[in-house]
């Protein structure tokens, strides 16, 4: 708060006591000071209030910096997919979500260019030996080296 608004409002509410004081002494009104001074300075400090609470501070000259959940150049879609490997390879007890997801892929895949599914009889023999395999497990933590196979796999389809 500046200090000079302050110093009117001072000056402002010793000038409205006046005028108050010498109004009421003309209408033959005997007011008590001390009460006017107090009546006046509770009006001067809520109507300082209000004007500092309604008063626009303008515009704001700082930027909130925006960071991306994901490096730069890495899409939605691919930061899930690393998510799903960063859980499934951190993960306490395995579940099946990972294979799920390689399975779900896969089917697109077989969809897409070969025309059929991966409940079709020709889907294992397009898929290959290991990557049937895992899809068909029940749920268990794949390595590196298997999960990297098999979207190798997927992508060949």
């Amino acid at each position: 708060m500046n200090p000079r608004r302050w110093w009117w409002r001072l000056v402002a509410g010793v000038l409205v006591f006046a005028g108050l004081d010498v109004v009421f002494v003309v209408v033959d009104f005997e007011p008590d000071p001390l009460r006017l001074g107090f009546v006046v300075a509770l009006v001067v400090a809520t109507w300082s209030l209000l004007l500092d609470a309604l008063a626009d501070p303008g515009p704001s000259w700082t930027v909130e910096a925006v960071h991306p959940a994901r490096p730069p150049g890495q899409d939605a879609r691919t930061a899930r997919y690393l998510s799903l490997l960063e859980s499934h390879l951190t993960a306490r007890t395995p579940d099946g979500t990972l294979q799920d997801r390689l399975g779900t892929l896969a089917d697109l895949v077989l969809r897409q260019r070969h025309g059929v599914g991966r409940g079709d009889p020709a889907a294992p023999a397009l898929m290959g030996p290991e990557l049937t395999a895992v899809l068909a497990s029940p749920p268990r933590r794949l390595s590196r080296p298997e999960i990297a196979r098999c979207v190798q796999r997927i992508e060949e389809l």
